[in-house]
């Protein structure tokens, strides 16, 4: 008796063409001011990602991590409000005066449709 393997292809071929779900992680696609970017005076800090937040998952932090003039400037939080964009991609952190003169890290996490949470970091200067 001949065996045939028409029913394994067809399974496997099924696999193959069977849509899978999109798995795009959120990341952050821009940033006022940018990444590494100097500035002078900053009285928000906003965020844009690629895709919709789930916004319980939404976390900020932005804090002073040098000082000029002031070798070992240890870390300092800074206070802010934050609010989603409509679009539900993009958020600002408000501050409650302008930045003085240092460097600057915002560290962020959140996660979008596939409920993964992802996270990074950037810096700026303020002059």
């Amino acid at each position: 008796m001949k065996k045939t393997h028409l029913p394994s292809v067809a399974a496997v071929l099924a696999l193959f063409l069977t849509p899978a779900p999109a798995l795009a992680h959120t990341k952050l696609v821009g940033s006022t001011p940018a990444a590494n970017a100097t500035v002078s005076k900053v009285t928000a800090v906003s965020l844009k990602f690629n895709e919709r937040l789930i916004a319980s998952t939404v976390k900020t932090e932005l804090v002073m991590t040098g000082m000029p003039r002031m070798k070992d400037h240890p870390p300092m939080p800074i206070p802010f409000t934050s609010a989603m964009g409509k679009d539900g991609a993009s958020m600002t952190l408000k501050l409650k005066r302008a930045l003085g003169p240092g460097t600057y890290r915002v560290k962020w996490s959140a996660a979008g449709a596939d409920t993964h949470r992802m996270g990074g970091e950037f810096h700026f200067i303020v002059k």
